[in-house]
């Protein structure tokens, strides 16, 4: 996958993107500006399958950082989120033995709660630290980036251990911003800008403090629940991801190509020669979500063949069963018994 490819493949959960919103609320921006032309809005946010681009988050995050000049809004969303923000990871945390425990989980499964940035443990006999590293960003959010990711982990960690965790320094690769006094309401340790590494250090023995809220069997069902749940990396763009999406809103009355236009700020005519690059139709996306959306309902024996055909956008039980064929070369009938 190169760059281009990276920068713009739907395959990031939308954790951060959720609690940003939320916070832009409070501070007064209306939050569907917020998502304005990118392919998803505000509702969809709270969907656990949702899946955005890098380019779409960092589009979502300079949108906030110009409506909100000169806050340290990365700080402000960092410490309004709790343990809970970043979902069963936070669970898998909160059921580990110790601190350390906790943090190499967390770090382990960053892929879940979709980090804009990459995370790693650094430990030797004095200090653990976690570094931030930002591997394809543009360098003009990565201050907010780490403020927010920083910002967490000083609520994370208290509410794994409480008071008692404190960092002994935080180091950051950026030059002070112009709000840099508000870091020290945050971190309790000195703060240490234009460094080589974004570092958040504690002293090495704090990560033998035990968690009070480990439970070995639930921390391990989280875990394999985790693994298991965790897919290959998928290969759909931005674009064909944020189309599916509108569409799968409302499969009954699906959305003509013009509507989808709309919602994604472009003309008609750029929308049919970009699914034409993609190799695809408007017709041939819509087929694919009907059809996936038909098996998942077939598999349901309290649904007739009408009820399914309703659902997935068709007028009469006829006409689904042509199509039905057409995607399968089988009628509906003998795909509800292969579902069940």
């Amino acid at each position: 996958m190169d760059d281009t490819d990276r920068y713009t493949t739907a395959n990031l959960p939308v954790h951060l993107l959720r609690c940003l919103a939320e916070t832009s609320k409070e501070l007064g921006i209306d939050p569907t500006r917020l998502c304005l032309g990118l392919g998803f809005d505000v509702a969809d946010l709270s969907n656990p399958s949702c899946r955005i681009s890098l380019r779409q988050a960092s589009t979502m995050i300079r949108r906030a950082l110009e409506m909100a000049p000169g806050r340290a809004l990365g700080l402000e969303l960092g410490t309004s989120e709790t343990i809970a923000s970043i979902g069963l990871v936070g669970y898998a945390m909160l059921t580990s033995p110790t601190l350390k425990d906790a943090i190499v989980t967390g770090i382990g499964l960053q892929r879940h709660t979709g980090p804009l940035m990459r995370f790693d443990v650094m430990s030797d006999t004095r200090t653990l630290s976690v570094r931030a590293t930002n591997v394809f960003l543009e360098p003009d959010i990565e201050a907010f980036l780490v403020e927010e990711a920083f910002g967490s982990f000083m609520k994370i960690g208290r509410s794994l251990v409480g008071p008692a965790f404190q960092p002994k320094v935080v180091d950051l690769s950026y030059p002070p911003p112009a709000y840099a006094e508000q870091y020290a309401r945050v971190f309790p340790c000195p703060v240490r800008f234009e460094q080589e590494q974004n570092l958040f250090s504690c002293d090495a023995a704090l990560g033998n403090r035990p968690i009070a809220t480990h439970d070995p069997l639930a921390h391990r069902q989280v875990l394999e629940f985790l693994q298991d749940a965790l897919p290959p990396e998928p290969e759909g763009t931005e674009f064909l991801e944020s189309i599916e999406r509108i569409m799968r809103r409302d499969l009954r009355h699906a959305p003509s190509l013009a509507e989808i236009a709309a919602q994604l700020c472009m003309s008609e005519r750029t929308l049919r020669r970009r699914l034409a690059d993609q190799g695809v139709s408007y017709q041939t996306v819509i087929d694919t979500i009907r059809r996936k959306r038909a098996f998942t309902l077939l598999s349901n024996p309290r649904l007739s063949i009408e009820d399914v055909a309703h659902e997935v956008g068709f007028s009469d039980a006829h006409n689904f069963r042509r199509a039905f064929k057409r995607w399968t070369g089988h009628g509906p009938r003998e795909g509800q018994r292969a579902a069940m």
